[in-house]
């Protein structure tokens, strides 16, 4: 559950401004961000490729105003595909619904990530979906739904937070759908949201009948109790290692990828990069004190 003081404080224009223009803390932005270009995002991949693991990029942005603005976005992801198919790289896209224009219409967003998950397929690589605030959960999982009909490969984020997603992993079952779970990043209402030690109750609830009966799963997390759990349960019911794998973000943990990599576990590294990095960024402060501590050191040095 992340840090809701911090997500109402990082909302402040002086607060933005402070981030977005200091030298110090853009130091450390890239730290978390891997550069405002596609070719920053590829040279990233392409470094953890080299170093045994896979990427995922996410061209930053989201709740777009308008569509020349949504198929800006779509078109970022189809070059994004373009790069990964020519270079082979190993590296999945991310993206974000409302970054696809599902404030102004359903079927536009569903129809600009149908474009994006061919794709995907062409690039012979994958299309996750996130999962933002919970007015948009109903809406992620119906297009989810839409392009699995169509598309084998992408996967949709679900987050262990939320009361709900217990149900909705039953629900998609039968679909035999590939999932990332995570904790979850957004500022939601305490009566639809646990708190930070039930949300990892739920975390290891709800991973073992991914990894028992799902294709696929991708444990979003750098806590390592949540990984041992998932490695635990694998070896016990004799889940192979190819239908799992580690999910953890650009900048957090590296120590933690290393080692598990260096264990023979599948390890993927979400890569964002883009202008709009400030929103990203603020969610990871507000997840992991020591991230924040970074920051704050940076500001003091100057």
């Amino acid at each position: 559950m992340p840090n809701r003081l911090l997500l109402r404080l990082a909302a402040q224009d002086g607060i933005r401004r402070l981030v977005t223009s200091a030298p110090p803390t853009r130091r450390v932005v890239k730290r978390f961000v891997a550069g405002e270009t596609l070719a920053d995002g590829m040279a990233a991949a392409a470094s953890l490729n080299e170093h045994g693991m896979g990427a995922i990029l996410d061209y930053l942005g989201e709740n777009v105003a308008t569509g020349e603005q949504a198929d800006q976005a779509a078109g970022a992801y189809l070059a994004s595909l373009a790069a990964i198919g020519r270079s082979r790289t190993d590296a999945h896209v991310s993206v974000k619904l409302t970054q696809l224009g599902l404030d102004l219409s359903f079927d536009a967003a569903v129809a600009r990530l149908g474009e994006i998950c061919a794709a995907a397929t062409t690039a012979r690589t994958r299309v996750a979906i996130d999962m933002e605030g919970h007015e948009y959960t109903d809406r992620t999982i119906e297009a989810y739904r839409i392009v699995r009909k169509e598309f084998a490969h992408p996967v949709l984020a679900l987050q262990a937070y939320l009361k709900r997603t217990g149900a909705d992993v039953a629900a998609l079952a039968p679909l035999r759908p590939a999932i990332r779970l995570v904790k979850g990043a957004y500022n939601e209402p305490k009566d639809i949201a646990y708190g930070p030690w039930k949300t990892r109750d739920a975390f290891r609830r709800l991973l073992q009948p991914l990894l028992a009966q799902t294709p696929y799963t991708g444990v979003g997390t750098h806590d390592e109790l949540m990984v041992q759990e998932a490695i635990r349960f694998a070896h016990r019911k004799e889940i192979p290692t190819d239908r799992f794998e580690f999910q953890m973000l650009y900048g957090v943990r590296r120590d933690l990828q290393e080692k598990l990599r260096a264990e023979g576990y599948g390890v993927r590294v979400y890569v964002p990069f883009g202008e709009a990095w400030y929103p990203y960024l603020m969610r990871r402060m507000a997840e992991r004190p020591a991230n924040l501590r970074l920051f704050l050191e940076a500001i003091a040095r100057g």
